[in-house]
C-alpha cells in the first residue's frame, strides 16, 4: 500500500492502526502537525472475483449465498469492464475457429488452440472483415480447422495465405444430410445419406480413397436420374430432384477445394496431429450456451460481456483480478474511444452516431445504450 502524504503539511504519514470497519488509520510523522486520516480498503479485486465466480456457476441470484442485492452490487464492476483480448505471437500448429450467435443480434468469433482460448471478436455477423479482425491478432498457424462458412475462407486468404485449411467433416456431413433428409424415400437419397455418414468415419488414406470411390459410383449410377427435368406451368424447366442436384454440386465444390482430407497430409502429421472435425470448439460453445442458460434474462450487452469474460478466463495466462480491476477498459473509456475515432474520421456522420466506416464490421456500442430513429417501434 502506498504511503499517503499529509494534506496539511505535506509530510509522509505512518500507520496508526485500523478503524472498526477495517480501514487503515494514518497519522502525520510531524509531531507539530499531528493530523490523521483513514484510507479505505480496496475491495475491487474481491468484488470482481465474486462476480466471475457467480457468472461461471449454475446458481441464480436467489440461490447464491450472498443476498441478491449484495451480489448485484459486487457484480457491478464486472459488468462495467471489458476484458483485454490477447495478442498471440506464438505460432500454433492447429487453430480452431467458430462463432457463437446470439440470435440475429450479434456473434462472438472465437479462436482456440492447444486447449485454451487465444482470441475473440464481437461482430454483427460472420463477415470476412470481422474474421480478419480476429485473425489480425493471431500469428498464422499451420492448419486452420473451421466449418468454412461466413467469410472465413476469404479472411484466411487475406490474413493467413500460407495456412492450410481443414473443413470440419461433421459440418460437411450435416450439410449433405440437410439436403437428403433424415429419412429419404428415393434410393438416390438413401445412398447419398449413407455416403455422408461414412464421411465422418474417415480415419486414414484408405478410408478416404474408399469414400471417394463410393461417391463417384453414386454419381455414375444416378447420373440419368439427376438429369431429369420438370416443366412448370409457365413453360420454364428446372431440375426434378433439386435437393440432390444441389448436394452433388456442393460435394463437387468441396472436392475441388481439396480441403476435406488435409488432416491426412503426412508433412502436417509429422509436426503434430490434425483433427478432422471442430469438436473442440463446438464443445466449448456448448459450455458457453450452458452459462447463458443458467443466467437467463441477461440483456444482449451483458451476454456479450459474459462470453468475453469466459473466453478471457480460459486463456493460457489470464491477468489477475487486481490488474483487471485497475486496468481493464471501462464502458466510458470505450465510448470515448469511439467518439474520438469519429472525430478523427472524415467518413462518419453524426446521424450514424459517429462510427467510421472502417470500424463497421464490429458492434456499434451506441446500439446498446441509445435508440436511434430506425430502431423505433413506430
Amino acid at each position: 500500500m502506498n504511503t499517503p502524504s499529509c494534506a496539511v503539511c505535506g509530510e509522509p504519514m505512518k500507520r496508526n492502526g485500523r478503524t472498526s470497519s477495517g480501514r487503515v488509520r494514518w497519522r502525520c510523522r510531524n509531531a507539530d502537525c499531528g493530523s490523521s486520516r483513514t484510507q479505505p480498503r480496496d475491495n475491487s479485486a474481491h468484488d470482481l472475483r465474486c462476480g466471475l465466480n457467480w457468472l461461471f456457476s449454475k446458481q441464480s441470484q436467489a440461490e447464491h449465498m450472498l443476498p441478491a442485492r449484495t451480489l448485484r452490487r459486487k457484480c457491478e464492476l464486472m459488468w462495467s469492464l471489458w476484458p483485454p483480448v490477447p495478442v498471440v505471437d506464438e505460432v500454433h500448429h492447429v487453430v480452431h475457429v467458430d462463432g457463437i450467435h446470439l440470435h440475429r443480434d450479434a456473434v462472438v468469433l472465437i479462436a482456440v488452440a492447444d486447449g485454451h482460448v487465444i482470441g475473440w471478436h464481437i461482430a454483427r455477423s460472420e463477415r470476412s472483415a470481422a474474421w480478419q479482425c480476429l485473425m489480425a491478432r493471431i500469428a498464422p498457424p499451420d492448419v486452420l480447422v473451421c466449418d468454412g462458412g461466413g467469410g472465413i475462407m476469404k479472411a484466411a486468404r487475406t490474413m493467413w495465405p500460407d495456412t492450410r485449411i481443414q473443413r470440419c467433416l461433421f459440418h460437411v456431413q450435416a450439410n449433405i444430410m440437410e439436403l437428403t433428409g433424415m429419412r429419404p424415400r428415393l434410393e438416390a437419397g438413401k445412398r447419398l445419406r449413407r455416403i455422408a455418414v461414412a464421411l465422418a468415419r474417415v480415419r486414414n488414406k484408405d478410408d478416404a480413397a474408399a469414400w471417394l470411390v463410393s461417391y463417384n459410383q453414386w454419381e455414375q449410377d444416378f447420373a440419368g436420374f439427376l438429369a431429369e427435368k420438370s416443366r412448370y406451368a409457365d413453360g420454364s424447366m428446372n431440375d426434378m430432384h433439386q435437393r440432390l442436384v444441389k448436394a452433388r454440386f456442393m460435394i463437387r465444390r468441396r472436392l475441388r477445394e481439396d480441403r476435406l482430407f488435409t488432416f491426412l497430409d503426412e508433412e502436417l502429421a509429422a509436426v503434430g496431429s490434425v483433427p478432422s472435425m471442430n469438436n473442440l470448439i463446438e464443445s466449448w460453445n456448448g459450455r458457453l450456451r450452458d452459462m447463458l442458460r443458467h443466467h437467463r434474462g441477461l440483456r444482449l450487452i451483458r451476454q456479450l460481456k459474459a462470453i468475453c469474460w469466459w473466453c478471457h478466463q480460459h486463456t493460457e495466462h489470464p491477468e489477475t483480478d487486481a490488474w483487471l480491476a485497475a486496468n481493464a477498459i471501462t464502458d466510458r473509456q470505450l465510448e470515448d474511444l469511439y467518439r474520438h475515432a469519429w472525430e478523427q474520421s472524415q467518413q462518419g456522420t453524426y446521424e450514424t452516431f459517429g462510427i467510421p466506416t472502417r470500424y463497421g464490421a464490429g458492434i456499434d456500442w451506441n446500439d446498446f445504450h441509445t435508440r436511434v430513429q430506425w430502431q423505433s417501434n413506430d
